[in-house]
């Protein structure tokens, strides 16, 4: 792949990336705020999986590390998008700052990814195999209902 090619398919994952961030930001809280969203999937999980208090708190802080980061990400959204929209338009593709872009994207990727990680494991470690088998089964079937949808809107991928 050409490196002009790579560097469109990245702008337009970033501009993907930033939809998906605003959509469920806007579409898809109820109205809540981050603490109520936070309290409702903590509460969801806590029934659905039968935690314990310590499972409880892990899977609390977690939460809470993933709801900052796309608060963050919320945060730059619009000036990103609106910076992509521009690229876009202008009549010479600007590589160097599309890839400066993308080099921003990634290095916050890359700076939060540890932290996420840490607070992964440290639920996942507190689950006992029965739990952790259910959550299996929960993320095969919402793979396979996700895949169903896909299909059913003509996305063939």
């Amino acid at each position: 792949m050409k490196l002009s090619t790579r560097i469109i398919t990245a702008v337009l994952l970033i501009a993907g990336s930033s939809g998906v961030v605003y959509a469920f930001g806007k579409h898809n809280d109820w109205g809540m705020s981050p603490e109520e969203k936070i309290e409702f999937v903590t509460d969801r999980v806590t029934s659905k999986l039968d935690l314990d208090t310590q499972q409880q708190e892990n899977f609390g802080k977690l939460a809470q590390t993933v709801a900052q980061l796309m608060l963050d990400a919320k945060a730059t959204q619009e000036q990103q998008v609106n910076e992509i929209g521009a690229l876009l338009q202008d009549p010479n593709f600007n590589q160097a700052r599309a890839l400066e872009l993308v080099q921003q994207k990634t290095q916050m990727i890359n700076e939060n990814a540890p932290l996420v990680i840490t607070s992964l494991a440290v639920f996942l470690d507190s689950l006992n195999a029965e739990q952790k088998q259910q959550l299996q089964d929960f993320l095969q079937h919402h793979r396979r209902h996700h895949r169903h949808h896909r299909h059913q809107d003509g996305d063939q991928s």
